[in-house]
């Protein structure tokens, strides 16, 4: 068995920024951690209590870390999360300052996305889609009068498609379902702006307003926001020397028509199968034009 302990920081007030905070937060005798803005997370693959203790011997040494700079902790904000498959995980108790940290449940929010304990982004799936709807019932209140495509597409997008596409390389839903939950969402909106346009179609049939608009499907949207991240990745655009750890570039022995720039390596479940990093590569080798831009 084994598991993923994530200690979530909510709030402390950074005085140091940059390369100075990050030479300050690496004299820490801490196994992992990530730090964005005034978030630090620390984590560690759990597989018994002796791990447990190794995590928080972590955590207490970020605790004294930050009152050696005159900093405390937001306790109340702070919590706890175990990522796992298994039905089982080892239980532990973290503290600060003799304080248990609290657990969040299921799952638990982090920069706007809902991460569950299986990883599955179901729930974050649904909250999106529930909020884009309203948000969408929103616009077509406002906007029942409008003749404009242009204003109508911009209040769509602006208010709507936004909501359904942040963060989207993280939590890019890997089933049937996933996706059409989110098509679900735009397909009312080109019901709605296919009657207040006058653009005639066929029932449930949507391209011709897709067109008019000039909007493409959430999920070629999706596709090519992997593809640009992944592009962005190689150019040294996203600095990121973990993740381009990741990419196996292939690099035959002998000449072939083939020209796939990465190897995919054989995944024994679909849990691994759709990993971002994992999903960017097979898309790339998928497109013709990855090459070439």
């Amino acid at each position: 068995m084994s598991s993923m302990s994530l200690y979530y920081h909510g709030s402390v007030h950074i005085c140091l920024r940059g390369n100075r905070l990050l030479r300050s937060m690496a004299s820490v005798p801490a196994h992992e951690f990530l730090l964005f803005a005034d978030d630090i997370k620390l984590f560690i693959r759990i597989d018994t209590v002796e791990d447990c203790k190794l995590l928080q011997h972590d955590l207490d040494a970020v605790v004294l870390w930050a009152r050696g700079l005159g900093l405390e902790f937001n306790i109340p904000k702070c919590h706890t999360m175990t990522y796992t498959r298994s039905n089982e995980h080892v239980m532990f108790t973290y503290t600060i300052n003799d304080i248990a940290l609290k657990q969040p449940g299921d799952c638990v929010m982090d920069l706007g996305i809902t991460f569950d304990r299986s990883l599955t982004f179901r729930t974050h799936i649904e909250k999106v889609t529930c909020k884009a709807l309203k948000f969408l019932g929103f616009v077509k209140k406002i906007s029942a009068e409008f003749k404009l495509s242009n204003s109508l597409k911009t209040l769509y997008c602006s208010f709507v498609r936004s909501i359904l596409e942040y963060g989207i390389i993280i939590w890019d839903p890997c089933t049937f379902d996933g996706s059409n939950q989110l098509e679900r969402v735009q397909r009312k909106f080109l019901k709605f702006a296919a009657s207040a346009l006058r653009i005639e179609c066929v029932p449930h049939e949507y391209q011709p307003v897709l067109q008019s608009l000039h909007l493409s499907t959430l999920c070629d949207r999706r596709k090519q926001a992997n593809l640009m991240f992944l592009s962005k990745l190689l150019n040294g655009e996203v600095d990121s020397p973990a993740l381009l750890y990741k990419l196996n570039f292939r690099v035959p022995s002998f000449y072939s028509r083939f020209s796939f720039p990465f190897q995919i390596l054989f995944s024994r479940c679909n849990y691994l199968k759709n990993r971002p990093i994992v999903r960017m590569m097979k898309m790339a080798n998928e497109d013709p034009l990855f090459l070439s831009t």
